[in-house]
């Protein structure tokens, strides 16, 4: 059954907005924010500088990461001395894994690369306009969200506007 010619305009448009935003943030180059490390490995980095301990299966979930693609990103970080490993005590199949000195100064770069990057371009911006940016990303964030959610997620309270004797 064909769709709608609505629904392929909206199609066309959240794709253009996607191509448009990869490139606003230098999302295709080979490296992030001139580091040695790609989008996903800057993402698996930023993960474990940000959480006490994670173990692999966990991240691979957290990240929708292929299992085999991110066991090869950790051994290279652990080749790299960027992670710890110590096997899980409720599990000894599990590894739980932190990040390392060495992993937290390979990291700053990035994070700052990173904050820099948005707030050059925030900058370019009035205030009122920086708020709507923020505004309308709440927005996406907040509606793809809750639609990608399991249907056991608790409903979202949706206000409706006042109706006569609700105030009575």
């Amino acid at each position: 059954m064909p769709r709608s010619p609505d629904i392929e305009a909206r199609i066309a448009a959240v794709r253009r907005f996607s191509r448009f935003y990869t490139r606003q943030l230098g999302l295709l180059q080979e490296s992030l924010v001139h580091t040695r490390f790609s989008l996903t490995e800057a993402r698996v980095l930023y993960e474990l500088a940000n959480r006490h301990s994670v173990t692999a299966s966990e991240l691979a979930a957290d990240l929708n990461l292929d299992h085999g693609y991110l066991s090869r990103i950790l051994r290279r970080f652990g080749e790299d001395g960027l992670l710890a490993k110590k096997r899980a005590a409720n599990d000894g199949r599990q590894s739980v894994i932190t990040i390392t000195a060495k992993g937290r100064k390979a990291f700053a770069p990035l994070n700052k690369g990173s904050h820099d990057q948005v707030a050059g371009m925030l900058e370019k911006l009035k205030p009122a306009d920086q708020a709507r940016v923020v505004g309308a990303m709440n927005t996406v964030e907040s509606l793809l969200g809750t639609s990608s959610r399991s249907s056991s997620a608790v409903p979202a309270i949706i206000l409706r506007p006042h109706h006569p004797a609700d105030m009575g």
